[in-house]
């Protein structure tokens, strides 16, 4: 019981600090453009589609502890349309407006602390439709856990030759590298890679990076749902990340 107890407070820390920014460790606004409320790392998927819906699993070091969190989140439409009721795994995703625009996150104000399984659990969504959107249900299986195993956090990298990434564990599913400087405008986002453990980031894509930078290997699952003659993409992450300096 006194676990269960230590373990929400630190989630509520983490909400509250997060809550202070509200995407905090989104890349520069002219890397997001469409719009991503869960403040971590989404694929640009190709085609078209009208809508994302995103549970995300990443981890935050609050008070020395590794804290694992959970992310939902969908926004219907370029510009954010209210959708009705959102829920995935039965628990309601909370609805937000800004300037005229309706997105969906958890947690949020009105639920502090969510919590999903992943780790390969399947993640059931159900929209309630409205405003274009016709009501859906779909499903998409999450990836499973690994670790990030270079470059070491707080590492050096070299801007010149470059660097590998490396990752272990965990099934095969799609892989994202992303790097977003801390304090510029650099930014890298890889395509669509396989799931074979590396990747290397030339010096090519390090010309904007100079210090404290973000780098997060991004395993993914994403299945695509027809509902109304309109096309939405539900994907499932686990995110590892760390902080590097390019010099």
């Amino acid at each position: 019981m006194k676990k269960t107890i230590f373990v929400i407070m630190l989630m509520a820390i983490v909400f509250i600090s997060c809550s202070k920014k509200e995407n905090p460790v989104e890349p520069p606004a002219n890397n997001n453009s469409g719009g991503n409320p869960s403040g971590q790392p989404i694929p640009t998927f190709t085609g078209t589609n009208n809508g994302v819906l995103a549970t995300i699993s990443y981890q935050q070091t609050v008070s020395g502890f590794n804290v694992d969190l959970a992310v939902g989140s969908a926004k219907f439409g370029d510009n954010g349309i209210d959708a009705g009721n959102v829920s995935v795994n039965g628990t309601a995703i909370g609805k937000m407006v800004n300037t005229g625009s309706t997105y969906y996150i958890a947690p949020s104000t009105t639920n502090p602390v969510f919590t999903l399984d992943f780790n390969g659990a399947v993640h059931n969504w159900n929209v309630q439709g409205g405003n274009g959107v016709t009501g859906f249900t779909g499903s998409v299986t999450s990836p499973r856990a690994f670790t990030l195993t270079a470059p070491a956090n707080n590492a050096t990298v070299s801007k010149a030759s470059g660097f590998n990434v490396t990752w272990s564990g965990g099934t095969s599913s799609k892989v994202m590298v992303v790097l977003a400087s801390q304090s510029g405008n650099g930014y890298f986002a890889s395509s669509e890679l396989n799931d074979n453990g590396s990747f290397n980031i030339a010096s090519t894509n390090l010309t904007n990076f100079n210090g404290p930078a973000l780098l997060q290997v991004v395993k993914y699952n994403y299945t695509s749902k027809e509902s109304g003659g309109k096309n939405y993409i539900l994907v499932s992450e686990i995110v590892r990340s760390i902080n590097l300096t390019v010099n």
